[in-house]
């Protein structure tokens, strides 16, 4: 497997006591690309301002 150029382990975050991601697991290797789809409300924006640092993760880890 590539090394990975960003990568989320057990990612768990929200806005105040509402959480938005749990345990969310995501790797992107080296030279790749992600998309990052879904409905209205299903967290894609936390999950790029989680990944970017923007937004504090309640539990797992960012890793760039």
């Amino acid at each position: 497997m590539a090394e990975a150029m960003l990568e989320l382990v057990g990612v768990t975050a929200g806005y105040g006591r509402t959480m938005v991601l749990f345990d969310v697991d995501l790797s992107v290797p080296k030279g790749g690309g992600a998309a990052i789809m879904g409905h209205n409300g299903a967290g894609k924006t936390t999950l790029l301002r989680v990944a970017v640092g923007l937004l504090p993760v309640r539990s797992g880890k960012v890793l760039l």
